[in-house]
């Protein structure tokens, strides 16, 4: 089993959380969409991407799905291509990209705000489905493939920042899915990829982690050249 997995941490240190916020930007909705531009240029297309939001203010609270890919993101993910493009330096093209992201962390950090209210679907979707008893006809949305793809999780991950945290990580939840557990510190960020060997998916993805998170700092960087409020 250990020889059937591949595991690479991606130790990412051109910055962190604080040129993020200083960006104007949910750091980990930011990190969300910088995984979705990897992924999808990984995989030739965004995927079913599962984030574990906890609820911790109900009694015995677990977690919900928060779930990155929103037609917001999917705009962002479209207009950046799939591999950088050199256009950052043209006013039009940037402002559009810019906004693009703005709308994409903002949609992703409403999500995740409901799914900590526990105002998610899945867990919904989860007891719904329990309640079919044996001989028991399910709804038709159950089997619908639409469905059946929205929670088929290729990609799994969770945001695991802890002080003395420093050796984490899970498996992928579907053989031809990754599993990434990240953490966001002020001045890196940290990714731990894990797939089946022989996809040979690790190295790739780390390799595009790094890629998609210096291509956003670079379009932020241009976008913000003329002003005094560049973030470091």
């Amino acid at each position: 089993m250990i020889n059937a997995q591949s595991n690479r941490a991606q130790s990412f240190q051109g910055y962190g959380s604080d040129f993020i916020k200083r960006a104007g930007h949910s750091p980990d909705a930011y990190v969300q969409m910088a995984m979705q531009l990897a992924i999808c240029r990984l995989f030739g297309e965004q995927v079913g991407t599962y984030e574990a939001t906890q609820v911790r203010p109900f009694l015995h609270g677990r977690t919900e799905t928060t779930r990155t890919v929103s037609t917001e993101s999917a705009g962002f993910i479209k207009s950046m291509g799939p591999r950088p493009m050199k256009d950052h330096a043209d006013p039009e093209k940037r402002k559009q990209k810019i906004q693009q992201l703005r709308d994409a962390t903002a949609a992703h950090a409403r999500y995740s705000g409901k799914a900590g209210q526990a105002c998610g679907v899945d867990r919904h979707f989860f007891a719904l489905s329990n309640l079919v008893e044996e001989g028991e006809n399910a709804p038709t949305l159950l089997s619908d493939p639409v469905f059946v793809r929205s929670k088929t999780w290729r990609t799994s991950t969770s945001h695991l920042t802890h002080p003395n945290l420093t050796n984490w990580g899970f498996g992928q939840v579907v053989p031809d899915g990754v599993g990434i557990g990240y953490s966001i510190h002020p001045h890196s960020c940290v990714f731990n990829v894990t797939a089946l060997a022989d996809t040979m998916w690790t190295l790739q993805l780390s390799d595009l982690l790094e890629e998609a998170l210096l291509e956003m700092k670079d379009l932020i960087d241009h976008d913000m050249a003329d002003t005094s409020e560049l973030p470091q």
